[in-house]
């Protein structure tokens, strides 16, 4: 009687899945101790504190009088260093002379849009004072920007199908006259000359360099390189001058990666330097014109600020910080920026 044959035993086949399965869990805890590594550093490189002092206050509290402001956002000075705030909650642009008493307001609330009249308002958020005299505002939920002669009276508009504005909360100019709006609802900015004539549009809805979620803060330094604060991605960016505008790098602003930042401003100093408001930590924080890092006003015992939001040099180098909880501008001097990286 013939012998039966053993049946050879299967082969183990989970030794392969076994490697996979730990590579696939060595990789998951290399990524995990990156970003807690980045997490960590973020979260413990140190500030360089860059002292401010108050010299000056404007405004006369909370109220729609003369003098009184109602949540200031945009700030702008003239040559002559007149100071103009856009007074939103009283829906109007309140205007104060260099020694801080009140000079003049214009504006008033308007009809729902499309129905506003020029010199009225709906929520103005930014405003700028071209070379010229010419006063540009921001009205956001109008549409549109509108623009002012140096008493107040208006002198024309930008709006409407032509423009496609949605929601602009913020107007810069640069030294030729041009004026640069921050369309936030499209995540652009518009670079357009004196007459209103498109130069050039800036970045687009994106996670990439160059490209937006929102924008709010534009500033122009003397060179006419621009600076846009990207809000929802919690960073600078810098492109060139007009006409070209071509995208150069960018920066993560700290702050802005700890708490959702809110309407972010910015404002360039005569050096060139970026200065980027994070109301939520109440600070400034300061770059130079290749974002490098130099340094931050407030906090670190230095508690200058509360609610900072607009912000804007004067001629003789001062900082003008609207702070929309205290209803006030300040005047901030005694500014020394660190030289070198």
């Amino acid at each position: 009687m013939a012998k039966s044959k053993k049946k050879a035993a299967p082969k183990k086949r989970g030794g392969g899945r076994r490697r996979r399965g730990l590579w696939v869990l060595f990789s998951l805890m290399l990524i995990v101790a990156a970003v807690v590594i980045a997490a960590m550093t973020l979260k413990t490189a140190p500030e360089k504190p860059i002292q401010a002092s108050i010299a000056g206050r404007f405004g006369k509290g909370n109220g729609p009088g003369p003098g009184q402001l109602n949540s200031p956002r945009g700030i702008a000075v003239d040559a002559q260093g007149r100071v103009y705030a856009t007074d939103l909650g009283n829906d109007r642009i309140s205007v104060f002379n260099p020694d801080g008493t009140p000079a003049f307001s214009f504006g008033k609330k308007g009809s729902e849009p499309p129905k506003s009249k020029p010199g009225e308002f709906n929520e103005p958020s930014g405003v700028a004072v071209a070379p010229d005299g010419t006063i540009y505002v921001a009205d956001a939920w109008n549409g549109r920007i509108q623009a002012f002669d140096p008493k107040g009276k208006p002198k024309g508009e930008f709006g409407g199908a032509r423009y496609s504005f949605y929601s602009p909360r913020n107007v810069a100019v640069d030294a030729q006259g041009n004026f640069y709006v921050a369309d936030t609802g499209n995540s652009v900015v518009k670079a357009y000359n004196p007459m209103g004539k498109e130069i050039k549009v800036i970045g687009g809805r994106g996670k990439g360099g160059g490209h937006f979620n929102e924008v709010f803060g534009v500033a122009i330094n003397a060179k006419g390189e621009v600076f846009v604060a990207d809000p929802g991605n919690q960073r600078i960016h810098k492109f060139s001058a007009l006409p070209a505008c071509d995208f150069i790098k960018d920066r993560k602003v700290p702050g802005w990666q700890t708490g959702t930042p809110f309407w972010p401003h910015l404002a360039c100093d005569p050096a060139g330097n970026v200065y980027a408001v994070d109301s939520h930590n109440r600070k400034i924080w300061v770059y130079d014109a290749d974002l490098n890092y130099k340094g931050t006003i407030g906090g670190q015992g230095n508690e200058v600020l509360s609610s900072p939001l607009g912000i804007a040099f004067g001629p003789q180098g001062d900082l003008f910080v609207g702070e929309v909880s205290g209803n006030q501008i300040l005047k901030l001097s005694g500014i020394t920026v660190p030289a070198g990286k």
